[in-house]
Order: structure tokens, then sequence, then C-alpha cells
């Protein structure tokens, strides 16, 4: 073919959808994008077709989604070259061309090429395959050839192996599109409920004959009228977002990316208002959109499912006067039971918990069910009944997250409690939650609950062993399902779920025991990891202040486990093993001191230095030289260390006092290393160090800095190992590490890395840095205060800090550094006399500013 007839084609077609693509942009009705876009490419490639093959039992069919002719505007254009035998080389070579002109003209051809019996195999072979041949239509070349396959292709499929399939590749899609980036960036065609699931409804329909659209289900009685609607805008949403997509990026792009959420918000005509963003308003959009897809799912698939299973022989068991079990799903009798007795909307969930072989519900009772429970109101709440079957879902446990699930995708749990209603849906613009809010309280509200479970126990053992003996369980259900519910409205969120959790514990008979321990973990959920993870849990002095708070044991089991299931419901990326023991040891230290087992700092100071001096008797060191090394740390040193961290210091310092050094231990349980720098103190020393753990990309999880009487610094690190590296690999990290520290204590300083360029995350879902300072009231040392600074994360951040604090000549005392995904919480205690003065404080936050928001 000649290049003259190609670039014309070429021209001709990049013209033509430049037109088309401008006629959708005057309307943005994807149906007529798909008409306009699928016909020129018939006409293209008809063209085409007669340069290469005149006369030949061979024919062009569109398959996958140029076959049902959703064409997007930078989708690959899958096609099968169908021969009735198979192809000469002469024949090959003529085939190669073709599919290479149609590169050349501009499109992305995805050719399957064969005999019938070869593409017939290959779809046997290959669900995939069937599936887009599933979606075959001709396009030209010899008709009969494309009959005469197409027919052979739907005698040989097995619909129910076809069925079957694509129903575990939907759960297999759905299982993958749980991490962070699913979440935040969702794929508009494989999440769940997104357009992959609208094509599988209707790739079940059309493999049992019937026509793929969503109004011949309604004819054929699988649908109603309003569901079809439904699905049908919600393709359209989807479809319209997929479009933007492909148009803003220029490629193939179904994610919607944080650089183009903005971009496609205005082109759909959001806008930012005084509460949301547009990109806000557009998530809005999707998720509910999915919701919808993911709703009438419940009903489709099973149904569609019963029409090929309905001839095999059905295991029906009576359950009651108004239920009956079909395999594992429970029917009820009389369709209209419903509506007609409102009390059993939540009286068929009591009897799916107390019948545990049942996992789902019927569709057509699913369909009647749901239909009843829109009508759900304040007179359905008021009822008594109702609200003591309601909450008899939390005493009885079994299923209470899958029932809580399903009342939350059906819209029923907003129903029943209004504020709930405010937070579906509702994104959290903080860096570090990956899911909306009321997925976010569900899924802590399923952690809670595998606490309970014996098959999850090897997953917390510690968590799930005070769970076991915990009397008040029911209490720990509701306070995660209370703890974030006033996210949203302004004002203190933990502050205003109290009010909510009170009025639902009266309205629920809870008693005055519970109503009391419920409020009190809404409204301190946060108190345990702050403490935790912000102050220096091995001061008795903290341990104190927050045993006043918390006053007993069961308050201090319960707020244990819900901190542990709200952090690991928050994001995969934030809960580690670090978090785990911080927490751990908290609750240890709390419960002695509850216990009345607990210390004073006196007694504390006693038993660390006592535990130190007992290694180094074993070790053989004199009285002498002990004495000797006691002066140089000071007293101060052993109220800032733990015991632990004091025994290891001790074995290396001894008789090595004045000797820098840099000690290093690989702890395999937490994925960290421990690392400790002892040398001559010199301005910005801790930063330098930031910046050589920032190099060897190894993230500090805490720091605690210490000056000693004759002016070394004793630092110690606890060093995230990166993920991805085996154990066997720790040794090697850690020796590279102890290379370069070997260098750094000799002199040889490394530069300070100019702040780097922010993650797309957080270009496009900004925070504003928040910094904190205030004077430590302790009233242990002078001139001693806390810093607070909360702001996106970045690689070499903490070394920018810390050399800020260094050329205001501030000391660090402790360092305590929270990384919660995308977003960091860091706390350290500072001192400087310089501080006393308001003029440098202003200047400090200025500066600190500048480096947070470069």
């Amino acid at each position: 073919m000649n290049a003259e007839l190609i670039n014309c084609l070429r021209q001709e077609l990049r013209s033509r959808k430049q037109d088309i693509t401008q006629d959708y942009l005057s309307h943005r009705h994807p149906s007529r994008f798909f008409e306009a876009y699928g016909a020129e490419l018939d006409r293209c490639l008809g063209r085409l077709w007669q340069e290469f093959f005149i006369n030949m039992p061979i024919c062009l069919i569109a398959t996958g989604g140029y076959g049902r002719q959703e064409m997007y505007p930078h989708s690959d254009v899958d096609l099968a070259i169908v021969s009735t035998h198979i192809l000469s080389e002469a024949e090959e070579q003529q085939v190669a061309r073709f599919v290479q002109t149609l590169w050349d003209v501009g499109l992305a051809p995805a050719a399957k090429i064969g005999s019938i019996r070869q593409l017939l195999l290959s779809a046997q072979e290959d669900l995939t395959s069937d599936t887009a041949f599933l979606e075959a239509r001709f396009v030209c070349g010899n008709h009969k050839v494309a009959d005469d396959f197409l027919a052979k292709l739907n005698l040989q499929r097995d619909i129910a192996t076809f069925i079957d399939g694509k129903l575990l590749e939907k759960s297999q899609r759905h299982n993958k599109s749980r991490g962070a980036t699913s979440q935040l960036e969702p794929n508009i065609k494989t999440c769940p409920g997104g357009l992959r699931d609208l094509h599988t409804m209707l790739w079940l329909a059309k493999a049992q004959g019937l026509r793929p659209h969503f109004l011949t289900l309604v004819h054929e009685g699988i649908l109603t009228r309003p569901e079809a609607g439904l699905l049908m805008h919600s393709h359209k949403q989807l479809a319209r977002m997929r479009i933007e997509l492909h148009l803003l990026a220029g490629r193939e792009e179904d994610r919607l990316i944080f650089d183009l959420q903005s971009q496609v918000a205005e082109r759909l005509g959001f806008k930012d208002n005084d509460s949301s963003m547009k990109s806000e308003q557009l998530m809005k959009q999707l998720y509910r959109a999915i919701k919808t897809v993911k709703q009438l799912n419940g009903i489709l698939l099973p149904m569609l499912k019963g029409r090929v299973f309905s001839s095999l022989p059905r295991i029906v068991h009576d359950i009651d006067e108004h239920y009956y079990q079909v395999g594992t799903a429970i029917a009820v009798r009389n369709i209209k039971l419903f509506q007609q007795q409102p009390r059993e909307i939540f009286n068929i969930l009591r009897v799916i918990q107390n019948h545990p072989d049942l996992d789902l519900i019927a569709p057509r009772t699913l369909r009647a069910w749901w239909l009843a429970a829109q009508k759900i109101d304040d007179s359905f709440y008021a009822d008594v009944e109702n609200r003591l079957m309601f909450i008899s879902i939390f005493r009885h446990g079994t299923g209470v997250t899958h029932i809580l699930r399903f009342l939350n995708l059906y819209g029923i749990l907003g129903r029943y409690l209004k504020p709930w209603g405010k937070i579906v849906g509702l994104l959290q613009h903080d860096l570090f939650h990956i899911y909306p809010v009321d997925d976010h309280i569900l899924m802590v509200v399923r952690n809670m609950r595998r606490l309970a479970l014996t098959a999850h126990s090897h997953e917390l053992p510690f968590a799930s062993g005070l769970m076991e003996s915990f009397p008040y369980k029911t209490v720990l259900y509701l306070a995660a399902l209370f703890h974030d519910i006033a996210k949203g409205r302004g004002g203190d969120h933990a502050q205003l779920g109290v009010d909510d959790a009170r009025t639902f514990a009266k309205d629920h008979f809870l008693t005055n025991y519970e109503t009391d321990l419920l409020c009190w973990l809404v409204e301190d959920h946060l108190i345990m990891s702050t403490t935790s993870q912000k102050e220096d849990i091995s001061d008795p002095e903290v341990v104190n202040r927050f045993c006043q708070h918390v006053k007993t044991r069961d308050r201090l089991v319960a707020l244990y486990l819900l901190t542990v299931v709200d952090i690991r419901g928050t994001n995969p990326k934030i809960w580690n093993d670090w978090k785990a023991g911080l927490l751990e040891n908290l609750f240890q230290a709390a419960l002695k001191t509850l216990s009345g087992l607990g210390s004073n700092q006196r007694i504390t100071i006693s038993r660390r230095q006592q535990a130190a001096i007992t290694i180094l008797d074993q070790q053989g060191h004199s009285e002498k030289n002990q004495r000797a090394l006691w002066h140089i740390l000071g007293p101060s040193y052993w109220v800032r260390h733990e015991k632990q961290d004091i025994q290891w210091h001790v074995s290396q310092l001894i008789s090595r006092e004045n000797e820098p050094q840099a000690s290093i231990k690989i702890d395999v349980a937490l994925k960290a290393l421990k690392v400790m720098v002892f040398m001559p103190n010199a301005p910005k020393l801790f930063a330098q160090l930031c910046a050589i753990f920032n190099q060897q990309n190894l993230d500090i999880l805490t720091a605690r800095a210490y000056v000693t009487n004759h002016q070394f610094i004793l630092d110690t690190f606890y060093l995230l190992i990166p993920d991805g590296f085996d154990e066997d690999e720790y040794p090697d990290i850690a020796a590279m590490l102890q290379a370069t520290l070997g260098h750094f204590i000799l002199g040889k300083y490394i530069n300070i890395p100019a702040p780097r360029p922010a993650s797309r995350r957080i270009r496009h879902t900004q925070i504003a840095p928040r910094i904190q300072l205030y004077e430590e009231d302790s009233g242990k040392q002078a001139h001693v205060y806390v810093l607070n600074i909360i702001t996106a994360n970045r690689r070499g951040l903490l070394a920018n800090i810390a050399k800020v604090l260094s050329d205001f000549e501030i000391s660090l005392i402790h360092a305590h550094i929270m990384t919660l995904d995308a977003r960091v919480e860091d706390t350290f205690l500072i001192k400087s006399a310089s501080l006393e003065d308001t003029k440098t404080q202003l200047a400090l936050k200025q500066t600190l500013l500048e480096v947070l928001t470069t």
C-alpha cells in the first residue's frame, strides 16, 4: 500500500476523530461519542481491508470494547482476523502488512489471528479470549466465515462454566483493589462497582442468549425499570469520566490520578466552594455511581446465575413461618412481608446471625427488602422493637461487620442513624486516611471483630488475648462505630461524637456503665496513640499523667484495643511493629501503675541504674570505672533513657568514655536498626546524621539526643529497614551504615540535602503545615520546649528541620517521628534560653514554615 494513501487515511482519521471529540465536548453524551467513533473506525477499517483482501475466505471481526461499540478515545482496537484455514506463509505476511498499516494510520490494534479452529481453541482455553469473542461483531470481509465462526463459538461455550469464571474473576479483581493507590486513585474501569462490573452483568446476560442491554433485562423480568435506569445512569457517569481521562492524558489512562482529578472535575462542571473542593465533589459522584453498581450487583448477578442453574436440584430448608433457606441464601415466603411488617427489615438480619450457614439474601427477597427499607423514618426508629433488634446485632457479634457493611451499601444505616448519613462518602484530605469516613469506620469495626475470632488470633495475639476476656465487647463494637461519626461537621469530632453516642446508648438501652465507657472511648479515642507516639513513655511522669486520665483497667484495655484497630483501619502503610511495640509498652506500664505496681521517678531511676550495674559487674568492670561513667553521663541520663538502651549504652561506653564510636543492633522483629552515635559535640551533628540515614533510605522511627557532661553527643535512633529486603540482607544494610558512620565520627561530614519536591499525592492533596511551640510544664528543666510539627512527608524532611534547629542554636533532647503515609506528625523536645524571646520564637516558626512549604 502506497505511503500517500496511508498518509491520507491517517490525516482523515485524525480530522474525523477531532470533529467527534469536539462534538462530544459540546454535549458530553458518551453514547453519542461511542456511536460516532465506532462508525468512523468501521469505515476506516473497511477502506483498508479492500486494499489487502479481495474475494478471500477471511473476515475482520470487532471484539472486546470495539465489538460492543464502546470505544474510548485512546483504547486499543480489539480485532480478530478469521480464516477458514491455517494461513499460508504468504497470507501471514499479507495479514502482518495489514496490521502494520493499522499502526501507520494511527490506530492501536490488538489483533487475534487464526483459523476458525485455532480461534475456537483459544476461546475454549482462555476465559479472557472467550469474553472478547462474546462481544464479537462482523466488520468486513467474508460474512459467511464470520457467521460460521460466531455460531460455532456460541455452541461450544459452556454457559455455567463461563458464568462461574466471570464471577470468580470479579471477586479476584475486587480483592486486588484494596491498597492505598486503588482507594486514592481509583481505576474507573476495574474498581469495585466500576465499568468492568457493569460489563460483567451484561456478559452473563449475553452468554445466556439475552440482548446485552439493561432495558432488555427489564423485559425479561430480571431488572425493574428503576433499577435499569440507575445502572444506565451510573454507566453514563463512569463512561464520561473515563472519556475525560483519556482526552486529558492523551493516552489510555483509566485511573483517576491526582494529577487529573481537578481537571476532570472542572471539565465536568464542578467548582470549588466553601464546603468542598471540585475534586472532592467529583470523587463523591464517582462514589455514588460505583455504590449503585455494587448495590444492584447483589440482585442482578445471582438472578442471572440462577437462570442457568435453576434446573439443578435445590436444597431447601424451612427456617420459620416467614423464611426458608435455598443453598446458603435466605428467602422470604411472602414478597410483601417487609412492606406489611416493617420490623422484619431488621428481623431478617437477626435470623441470618442465628444461622451461620446463611451468607446472603436471595435476589428477589433482597429487592423487596431494599424497596421497603427505603421508607425507614423517625417512626421506624421510634419503635422499641426495632431498636432492640438493632442493638442485638452488636450484642450477638456474629457477622456484625458483614451486616453493617450490607446496611451501609444499601443506604439503610444512614436512614436509621441520622449522624451516619452525614459521613457516607466523606473524603478525608489529611494525607494518611485512604478511605472515606464510613468505609474507615467499618474497617475499624471489622478489625475489632477479628480480635474476637479464634481464626484470626494469630494476627495480633496480645490484643486477641485481651479481647477474649473483655466482658464488654458490645461497647467495643459501638465505640468503633461512633469514634469518627462526627467527622466533617467542624469542631472537635471526638467531642461532637460523644453526644451521638450518648443518645444512641439511651435509645438502645445500654446500662449506665456501658454508656459511660462508650462515651469516654469516643471522646478520648486518640489519647493513647498521641501519648505513645508523641511523648516519652520511658518517663514515669508521662505514664502517671496518662493513668490519671484513664483511671480504670477496663478503660485501659478498651482504649488499647480501639487504638490498635483504629490505626490498622486507617491506612495499611502506617501500621508497623514499631507502633505496635510503643502501644504495648504504654499499656504494660499503665497497667502496672493502675494495679499499684507502678513506681515514682526516683525508684525508676534506681532500678535502671541497678540494671546497668548488674550487667557491668557481669562483664567484670570495676566500681571505679562505673563511677567515672556515671559522672560523665549525668543524672538526667537515667530519666531520659529506657532500661534496655541503658544496658546497651553502658556496655559500649565503659572505659571508652573519650572515644568516638557508632554502634548498630539489628532488631529483626521490628525490621529496624538500633543505632547509637557517641562523639564530641559540634554544630549540626543531628541534622547531618539525619541526612546520612536519608541517603541510606532508612526512615527514622524515633530519635533521642543527649549531651554528656563532657560534651559528647549520645544519640540513639531506631531506623526502619525499607520493605523488600529479606532478613538475611539486614547485616549487609547494617554494615553499609556502620562504614558510613565510621567515617562520619572521624570528622568526614556531609552536606545536608536541600528540600526535595513533594510526591504527586501531596501536590494535589495539600495540607497546611502546622507548627506548635510551647514550654514544657514539668518543671524539671529550664528553657525546655515542645515543638509539634504536622506537615506533608518527603525525603530529607527531618534533616532539613534539624538544620533549622541547629541554625538557631537549639539543642535537641528527644524526637518522636510519626510517619502516617504521606503525612508526618513529629514532636521534638528542645532546649534553648533564646526561646524566651517572642521574636526568636516567631523567627523560628517562620523559618520552619519556609522549609515545610518548599
